[in-house]
């Protein structure tokens, strides 16, 4: 049982739903990443820039999945830096580990010009 809050956005679900559909063993993998995630929110492999500034990502494999997401609890020791660009801040508890994008390493030049 993960220790922390899953609450994926509605932009994550509707891209993690189309890789199930194209990429079945994808899938699987940033499933199992993310399980990982919510037990060590803290053990990202970097912080964004540009559209995601300030966000944590994990890798899925060397060359596949991005996962963009942060955590509630350090959102808030921030003096809630984040707030503003996320969805319903203020019904989620410390716990909740929001997840924003999923995006294969290829794709890394589309996400500029999307608006989260």
């Amino acid at each position: 049982m993960p220790l922390h809050i899953y609450y994926p956005t509605r932009h994550f679900a509707i891209k993690l739903k189309r890789i199930k559909r194209k990429d079945p063993n994808g899938h699987d993998r940033i499933q199992d990443v993310i399980v990982r995630i919510l037990d060590y929110p803290h053990e990202a492999d970097g912080k964004m820039v540009g559209v995601h500034h300030g966000r944590f990502k994990k890798y899925v494999g060397r060359r596949d999945y991005r996962i963009i997401y942060y955590f509630c609890k350090i959102c808030r020791k921030m003096k809630k830096r984040q707030e503003e660009r996320c969805e319903e801040c203020e019904i989620m508890k410390d716990n909740t580990v929001v997840f924003f994008d999923v995006y294969h390493k290829n794709e890394v030049k589309k996400i500029k010009d999307t608006d989260f």
